[in-house]
């Protein structure tokens, strides 16, 4: 007795698992805020729009406007994750050093690698940029002194696990090595040149040691 044929159901190619929306979300917003940082590195503030972003991120100019209605909002979220990439460097970097007096005088050094990175000069394009955009420059200078006001305290409190006692001129010395780094960076971008700069950068932690060592000596009177 012949066998009944058996059914078989044609299937096509299986189809991916659909990304849940809030990886998916994350993901294009990496997209954006990396490519933006390219784009600042390369091109400069002025020349970096929302338009030649979606393009180098290669996303839908849909997607830029529902992160980042405008171009203020893109680079104040640039300046939030250069943050947190330097804030991840120093976390990598000077937990390595012996102990903190070492941690102390690899400060001007971390803080170089920042900026000799495209998303230091990203940075320092955002501040330049910022100056003359009344959208943005209120907000940056907000992000900025709220930084440098962590930034003083952080190295103040390592700055006292040595010894020091002098609050002020730690403050002092924190505003002139970021701002001499921040200048070196500056410089560098009409330049190109690395050799001065690493002269100068040995010449400020020359200074450092200096002023460590005179204000480990206070300490103790």
């Amino acid at each position: 007795m012949p066998q009944k044929a058996t059914k078989v159901l044609a299937s096509g190619p299986k189809k991916a698992p659909r990304v849940p929306n809030v990886e998916r979300t994350a993901t294009t917003r990496a997209k954006l805020l990396n490519a933006t940082i390219d784009c600042l590195a390369d091109l400069g503030y002025h020349q970096t729009s929302t338009v030649v972003v979606t393009e180098r991120a290669k996303v839908s100019r849909g997607a830029m406007l529902h992160h980042f209605p405008t171009k203020a909002d893109l680079m104040m979220a640039a300046s939030e994750h250069i943050v947190e990439l330097r804030r991840g460097l120093h976390d990598d970097r000077l937990p390595r050093m012996k102990d903190d007096r070492e941690r102390f005088l690899h400060l001007i050094d971390v803080l170089w690698e920042a900026f000799d990175t495209p998303s230091g000069i990203a940075r320092v394009e955002i501040m330049l940029g910022s100056r003359c955009d009344p959208e943005l420059g209120p907000r940056f200078r907000k992000l900025n002194d709220d930084l440098e006001q962590r930034h003083k305290e952080r190295v103040w409190q390592r700055a006292q696990s040595i010894g020091v006692k002098d609050k002020k001129t730690i403050h002092a010395f924190v505003q002139l090595y970021a701002a001499a780094v921040r200048g070196l960076a500056i410089d560098r971008l009409s330049t190109g040149s690395k050799t001065d700069i690493k002269s100068a950068i040995a010449l400020l932690k020359e200074f450092q040691l200096d002023m460590l060592e005179k204000l480990l000596a206070d300490a103790k009177k």
